[in-house]
């Protein structure tokens, strides 16, 4: 299955040479287009010849953006296994999280502040509409792309360069998969009314309410996932 469209937002500058880096970039784009829309979840064995062949690319361009996006995180190689989508382990969850929450602190002060230009506001609403829009009709693999644009038009708005890079960085699309696998699913509802009260905070130019709407949800899930996580390691009882 060969796969050409590009997910918005999912690839960032990388030190490449003109001609060979722009197939390396193809190869980057195709591999993040490819975990953000489920076709290669966490854990997918990430076979360089089947990768050239859906990219219809050649086996170099793959095997460079396979090495780059280990160093970045989102591909995992071992020694005689090859390369695979990283499994997120829920310690490093937590840790993205709260990683995130420094991110997204900034974002949401600089964001209220652009949201006071129509523009950005009308961008916001229409990324949040998107998300809507996906809670109520999509597949769970749609409805967390929807999140994932969310906060990529959020940065678009706020301008930037260094914290769209960060939260880039983050592959917040890859997180919300392991998230949802973790925890069986999604409250599409509660997910949505956060994102829409962050929202309506940010469009009045209420910096502060809508960190404490995000900090608040943030915090559910990392306690959600420290619960998870401990419940995991309680040894069976003896017989």
């Amino acid at each position: 299955m060969k796969i050409s469209a590009r997910h918005k937002g999912a690839t960032a500058p990388h030190s490449l040479k003109a001609d060979g880096g722009r197939l390396v970039e193809k190869a980057v784009q195709h591999i993040e287009f490819g975990v953000a829309n489920g076709i290669y979840p966490p854990g997918h064995r990430l076979v360089e010849a089947e990768v050239a062949r859906q990219s219809g690319l050649s086996v170099g361009p793959v095997r460079e953006a396979l090495r780059l996006l280990a160093g970045e995180g989102l591909v995992e190689i071992r020694p005689f296994r090859g390369a695979s989508v990283k499994r997120m382990a829920p310690a490093e969850l937590i840790q993205v999280y709260q990683a995130l929450k420094g991110v997204v602190y900034m974002s949401l002060t600089l964001g209220a502040i652009s949201c006071e230009k129509a523009p950005a506001r009308k961008r916001l609403a229409t990324a949040m509409k998107a998300v809507q829009t996906a809670s109520r009709q999509s597949p769970l693999p749609e409805f967390l792309n929807a999140l994932t644009e969310y906060y990529f038009t959020l940065h678009d708005i706020v301008g930037n360069t260094y914290l769209s890079i960060l939260v880039k960085r983050l592959h917040i699309h890859l997180v919300h998969r392991e998230l949802a696998a973790l925890i069986g699913g999604m409250d599409r509802d509660h997910v949505v009314d956060v994102y829409r009260r962050a929202t309506s905070a940010l469009v009045k130019g209420d910096a502060q309410l809508a960190i404490r709407v995000k900090f608040s949800y943030f915090d559910s899930l990392i306690d959600g996932i420290r619960a998870l996580d401990a419940e995991e390691e309680v040894p069976a009882p003896k017989r």
